[in-house]
């Protein structure tokens, strides 16, 4: 293995950009879901806005990963230049 920063940062921001894909998936999925439980249980009323799910810490942590694996790809690219 002769570039392990490289690889590892390449891992972390790919595993924050699928985070990040998987978390607004599932944000724009839930009112649909919601809306098919609402028509199966037929009770109530349906709001959007009741099955509108927040994400900030998997956001958070997507952009975090994101950001430390862009660190160390620079960082494997500038020791590689050295």
């Amino acid at each position: 293995m002769k570039h392990p920063a490289y690889i590892l940062g390449s891992i972390e921001a790919l595993a924050g950009v699928l985070l990040l894909s998987v978390t607004a998936i599932i944000k724009e999925v839930m009112p649909i879901l919601g809306r098919i439980a609402f028509q199966s249980a037929a009770a109530g009323s349906y709001s959007p806005e009741n099955y509108a799910a927040a994400f900030p810490l998997p956001i958070v942590l997507s952009v975090l990963l994101i950001a430390a694996g862009a660190v160390q790809i620079v960082y494997a690219v500038l020791k590689k230049e050295t």
